[in-house]
């Protein structure tokens, strides 16, 4: 086997392992990386003996430590991070001033959940069993635990 050869088959491994690592996940490409990384450094082995298979073998997890250390240093890592924030937040019906009895207006179609504002506050709310178009007159007619539950006003 010519030493091109060898090169390559350590080469995509490098290749596939960093593709593992950076973009896709699951256990199939970097186990095929560290495949072709072991086949190329067993041909070396064959091919030019114990002491060019230990330098293939001791540089290859120099360059492939290298390669990952300076990729996560870099930045590489963040362009596939997730940096996105949930900002909404769940109700907390005790600290809310909504009462039996007061009224608002549904802001999204309530299917049978969406949002609401009631007393100036927007709050997510439960239709029991019905569907409430988008700026209907609700009124609040329970609460149970942290839901709020509403009925369409008939007008």
């Amino acid at each position: 086997m010519t030493l091109s050869l060898i090169i390559g088959l350590i080469l995509f491994g490098v290749l596939l392992v960093m593709v593992e690592v950076f973009i896709t996940p699951g256990f199939i490409v970097g186990v095929l990386g560290t495949l072709f990384l072991v086949v190329g450094i067993a041909y070396t082995y064959k091919e030019y003996g114990g002491v060019v298979g230990n330098g293939t073998l001791a540089a290859t997890a120099v360059f492939l430590v290298t390669t990952l250390v300076l990729a996560f240093r870099n930045g590489a890592w963040n362009r596939f991070a997730n940096t996105g924030a949930i900002e909404g937040k769940a109700n907390n019906v005790d600290q809310l001033r909504i009462n039996i009895g007061d009224r608002g207006k549904s802001i999204s179609a309530l299917r049978p959940a969406g949002s609401a504002i009631i007393n100036d506050q927007r709050v997510e709310v439960h239709a029991e069993g019905v569907f409430i178009l988008a700026n209907e007159e609700i009124e609040v007619i329970k609460k149970v635990q942290n839901r709020i539950f509403i009925k369409k006003i008939k007008t």
